[in-house]
């Protein structure tokens, strides 16, 4: 069985091969951004419910304020 952090790095592969077949299509980055935030989100809710959701986004504003995401 996989560990958490082989999994992990298999789904940022299959991510980043879907957002470049995207860019490849056509479509425009913030688009596929906005629709793969929401696509996580709703997932998030079903999963670990608003409340924790909630905490999960404080968390990652605070890392863009940071400037975490800044590369």
């Amino acid at each position: 069985m996989s560990t958490d952090q082989e999994k992990q790095k298999r789904a940022a592969q299959i991510i980043s091969k879907s957002w470049q077949d995207a860019l490849d299509q056509g479509i425009e980055t913030e688009l596929i951004a906005s629709t793969a935030l929401s696509a996580s989100l709703s997932a998030l809710v079903k999963t670990t419910g608003k409340d924790a959701t909630i905490r999960i986004m404080k968390r990652l504003m605070d890392a863009v304020k940071d400037g975490r995401f800044d590369h």
